[in-house]
């Protein structure tokens, strides 16, 4: 006799019938959804990230200002926590450390105890320190109170919250940010504040001003960390379009036989700089070290110590470890923010500026409404208190009369043609607020009430007085940065070239990565295939007409298979280009471009490439990339479906990147795209037919059925 067990029935509607790959595709859409706009990318209008913002707004709510005793982090992490950001106290503490950090360009945090000093330091725990809002940190939250920007509810529905703070100085460009998403990454580089409020006003002003104008006002970056940046390569592009790579360096300074490091590039710890001498010399790669010794301290900031063996010069270790430390490397900046609907998008620093100028002119906007509302309202209640006091012993004898409060009202709204509001008010005052003073003083509230209502509508209907007013207020808003600590800590050296461990016989500088590194035609860097990156310049070329070259830069110590750059879809061809070498663009379409590397910022490995060659049709595409010389008499063969040509490389014209091309290949009837492109094996001698690039032409169409005629 066998047991059966009563299995209960499945209840429909608890069963969800979905495959496992549409759920997880909707549930990781959500969630990048969620990191883009509500945790890692700042806003572009008051620059903060939702964390960030929420934490001053708790701030500003329990009224940690600045000259008010400070609180405990634990309890300012926690409330932030528990009423806007449902998320670990952890990470908010972290976010408030950073902004009480002391290289911080700008701190809007004012911090009590152990926070970070220079880059890397943890800080003390939690229930160990104490914080308020700075000085400038109040200055983002002091017009909340006046219903300067929009309000909304929280996670939970029981509190509200700001959507953006009305913030009264642009933090994204001022203190930079760093943070990666689903699909999205922003690095934007600290500037300095006066030079962000001055561009600003001067924005404000001339809204169309040339890019030459705003470099004159804004440099380049500034960290509150110092460093140098090497050279202007790069710093144009970046301030003009948002991206832009520059090489950024350290403090690094010879002094008898010690060399000593007081400044770090923005990012980089203290404790990753001295792992990685310590892995250098322990490989022999800087066997003229013998000791390390780290000074730093919280009076005098970061010393780190490198002493040369005896023998060895201190000025070799300290080319070199600028070459093979992070002390010298490089910044690639990218401006991603979020608009006005939450979505990420790239920004220069012109439209970042003006972002904050389109916050500001909101905020005095808001403010305006709600303030002419209020003053609306009041003048009309001393409007009919006016009148009133026009004939007291008329409104006494009415209220007097009646016998009811209601009866009161309508007498008053009927003997004085006043509203109920007015006559309520009325009914509501002091007996005291009849007396003669009291009158006159009335009517100045009158007049002060009539002059600001004048005041208020002009702002809410002129945009040109409230671009007199945002101005003003940018003058005021930029005492802040008066002090010593805003003066410029950055050296901005456009004459100074990156450093290598050694130099030529010329002086002329440039990074050399580890010479093992290779780099073959399939995109990739390794060890033991390709040519040697060290002998001359990485290029890489897409079909879409992105080029890109590399110096290896960013490469890691490690040797592995790593791609040319983050995203080799398409990519046509790599290789190592020879110094005085150009690279030749050769499109389907029959166009030619010779670039000149020297005229193309390089990018590290993280780089994807610039537009090199502009396609003009749809269905075009690189097909071929060349390095070319004009020394051999190099030339290059050109096939179509029906023709073929050999063109002299002098011929063609060194172009620079994002051209369309000149056309080099005219087409016969029936024809309109290349079929390769190569260097002719015999090169081109003026007067003489390359005969083997003929045959080479005629085997590679062999077959076609038609006539092969070199192309006029």
């Amino acid at each position: 006799m066998t047991a059966t067990l009563d299995v209960p029935e499945q209840n429909p509607d608890l069963v969800l019938d979905q495959s496992a790959d549409d759920y997880w595709n909707h549930y990781q859409l959500t969630f990048a959804l969620y990191s883009v706009s509500d945790r890692a990318i700042p806003s572009a209008f008051d620059g903060l990230k939702p964390g960030q913002r929420r934490l001053l707004y708790q701030m500003y709510d329990s009224r940690l200002l600045p000259g008010n005793k400070p609180q405990k982090s634990s309890k300012v992490c926690s409330a932030v926590t528990g009423n806007l950001h449902p998320h670990g106290g952890a990470s908010m503490y972290g976010a408030a450390a950073l902004m009480a950090a002391e290289f911080q360009r700008v701190k809007v945090i004012d911090g009590q105890g152990a926070f970070p000093r220079i880059q890397g330091d943890i800080p003390a725990a939690d229930r160990y320190t104490e914080m308020r809002l700075s000085a400038p940190g109040a200055a983002l939250t002091a017009e909340l109170a006046d219903h300067a920007v929009p309000m909304v509810s929280t996670f939970d529905g029981e509190w509200i919250e700001p959507t953006v703070l009305p913030a009264q100085w642009p933090v994204l460009l001022c203190n930079g940010a760093v943070g990666i998403a689903e699909g999205w990454a922003t690095k934007v580089p600290a500037h300095n504040p006066r030079e962000i409020m001055a561009a600003c006003r001067a924005l404000l002003k001339t809204p169309n001003m040339t890019d030459d104008r705003l470099m004159k006002l804004i440099p380049g970056p500034d960290w509150g960390c110092g460093a140098t940046v090497v050279g202007e390569n790069g710093l144009r592009e970046y301030i003009t379009t948002g991206r832009g790579l520059f090489t950024v360096r350290g403090e690094v300074s010879v002094d008898g036989k010690n060399v000593i490091v007081t400044e770090l590039p923005p990012g980089v710890a203290s404790n990753t700089v001295q792992e990685r001498i310590r892995a250098l010399v322990e490989s022999g790669e800087m066997s003229g070290v013998a000791d390390m010794s780290d000074l730093t301290d919280r009076r005098n900031g970061l010393r780190i110590v490198v002493t040369a063996k005896r023998g060895h010069s201190a000025e070799t270790i300290r080319d070199q470890l600028l070459a093979l430390t992070p002390l010298e490397s490089t910044f690639a900046a990218s401006l991603v923010a979020l608009d006005e609907d939450r979505v990420p998008r790239w920004w220069s620093v012109r439209e970042l500026i003006s972002a904050f100028l389109h916050l500001r002119d909101s905020v005095v906007l808001r403010r305006s409404e709600y303030r002419l509302e209020k003053v609306t309202a009041r003048r009309h209640l001393v409007s009919g208190l006016m009148l009133i006091h026009l004939d007291i012993d008329a409104a006494v004898a009415v209220i007097r009369g009646s016998d009811t409060v209601e009866e009161a009202r309508q007498g008053l709204q009927d003997r004085f043609a006043i509203d109920a509001e007015q006559a309520d008010y009325v009914l509501g005052l002091q007996l005291r607020r009849l007396t003669k003073l009291d009158v006159i003083e009335l009517q100045a509230e009158a007049e002060k009430l009539d002059t600001e209502f004048a005041e208020l509508t002009e702002l809410v209907e002129n945009p040109d007085a409230r671009r007199v007013v945002i101005d003003k207020e940018l003058v005021e808003t930029s005492k802040l940065f008066k002090g010593p600590e805003f003066d410029r800590r950055t050296v901005l050296d456009f004459d100074a070239t990156p450093t290598t461990s050694g130099t030529d016989e010329d002086g002329a500088r440039e990074r050399k990565v580890n010479a093992s590194w290779r780099l073959d035609d399939r995109g990739v860097f390794s060890d033991s295939h390709g040519e040697l990156l060290t002998s001359g310049l990485g290029w890489a070329v897409w079909t879409d007409g992105r080029i890109k070259f590399t110096t290896g830069n960013g490469l890691p110590y490690k040797i592995r298979d790593i791609p040319v750059a983050p995203d080799i879809t398409g990519l046509l061809r790599s290789g190592v280009l020879p110094e005085g070498y150009h690279l030749a663009l050769v499109t389907r379409r029959g166009k030619i471009l010779r670039i000149d590397p020297a005229a193309v910022n390089p990018q590290g490995a993280a780089g994807n490439g610039v537009a090199g060659v502009k396609l003009g049709a749809d269905d075009d595409e690189v097909v071929g990339a060349l390095p070319v010389s004009c020394e051999n008499g190099e030339a290059i063969l050109s096939i179509s479906e029906k023709g073929w040509k050999v063109t002299e490389v002098a011929d063609i014209p060194v172009k620079g990147r994002g051209g369309a091309g000149v056309g080099f290949h005219p087409f016969t009837t029936g024809e309109n795209a290349l079929v390769s492109a190569a260097i002719s094996t015999t090169g081109y001698v003026r007067g003489r037919k390359p005969v083997r690039a003929e045959k080479r032409a005629k085997a590679a169409i062999k077959g076609s059925g038609t006539d092969v005629t070199p192309a006029e």
